[in-house]
């Protein structure tokens, strides 16, 4: 009877033991699938990206985002790291821009999962933004298109304004513009030298694809697709530098953006709708953001 029990419970430990060995190898399967699964979704990404006609849409100027390989240095491209660079990707260029921040204490964070399971680059509304200078934004026509998503409401914050040469502001002459001037009263404006066009705010952590046109006459928004108002703008821009993640008030930087940004996309001069409807198309496919 004693010899019996010892054969049962030396079996039962044998069972123990396969079924941990088992589970162990479920779950390093499980994390494998994982880790294939996210590989597929970047590659499937990337390739929409090669894929696009965003490049091929005339007058691209600067095209930022968080997915491409060439859109960071390679040892910053992890969770929670600090990026110093943000890359331009256009393909179109040989001199491609870069957006730089000052120092590490003004670097922006590299968050995994952001959007749509892609990552994204947080700025605390406090020190982080970048800047990109020698850009060359000429003419009295100009769109753009932002993907992002807001932490929380700072009054006339922006995702991105630009700077004339020599300008002390970035919001009192039609030569530049803030991209979206954001404000209290739940609405953003495509800002320049007035309110301008107006689009509501969808919201704290909210993903949202914002574009701006400006047409040489008119400033024209819209969020998700939707239209909002439409301003009478016009005048030449001469656009000299890019701040992410700030605006820019009487020589320095002033409303720091708080949020996460995946994309900004600008051209120089007025898409057509044909032209921004695919834009948004491209940018509601790739970041899983619903549009009109």
């Amino acid at each position: 009877m004693i010899i019996k029990t010892a054969r049962i419970k030396a079996f039962s430990l044998i069972e123990i033991s396969i079924v941990i060995v088992i589970v162990g190898i479920l779950i390093s399967g499980i994390s494998l699938g994982i880790d294939l699964y996210k590989d597929y979704q970047f590659m499937s990404a990337r390739s929409l990206i090669q894929n696009s006609r965003i490049h091929r849409i005339n007058d691209l100027t600067v095209w930022f985002e968080t997915v491409s390989e060439k859109s960071f240095d390679k040892n910053q491209q992890s969770n929670n790291s600090k990026i110093s660079t943000w890359y331009d990707i256009n393909p179109n260029s040989n001199n491609k821009y870069k957006c730089i921040s000052p120092s590490s204490d003004n670097n922006p964070i590299f968050i995994e999962n952001s959007f749509n399971g892609f990552p994204g680059i947080k700025f605390d509304g406090n020190n982080d933004y970048f800047r990109c200078d020698n850009i060359s934004l000429i003419g009295q026509e100009i769109t753009y298109f932002v993907v992002a998503k807001r932490i929380s409401n700072i009054n006339y914050a922006s995702v991105f304004s630009s700077l004339s040469p020599g300008a002390l502001y970035d919001s009192n002459s039609f030569a530049h513009f803030r991209a979206f001037l954001e404000n209290t009263s739940g609405k953003m404006n495509a800002f320049r030298n007035a309110w301008g066009s107006q689009i509501s705010h969808p919201g704290n952590n909210i993903p949202y694809i914002a574009t701006g046109i400006f047409d040489g006459a008119n400033s024209i928004a819209y969020i998700n697709g939707t239209k909002g108002l439409v301003a009478g703008s016009s005048g030449n821009f001469n656009i000299s530098t890019l701040l992410i993640g700030t605006n820019w008030q009487n020589g320095q930087i002033e409303n720091l953006y708080s949020g996460i940004i995946a994309e900004i996309i600008i051209y120089n001069r007025a898409l057509r709708d044909s032209e921004r409807i695919e834009v948004e198309r491209y940018l509601s496919k790739k970041w899983n953001i619903k549009i009109s």
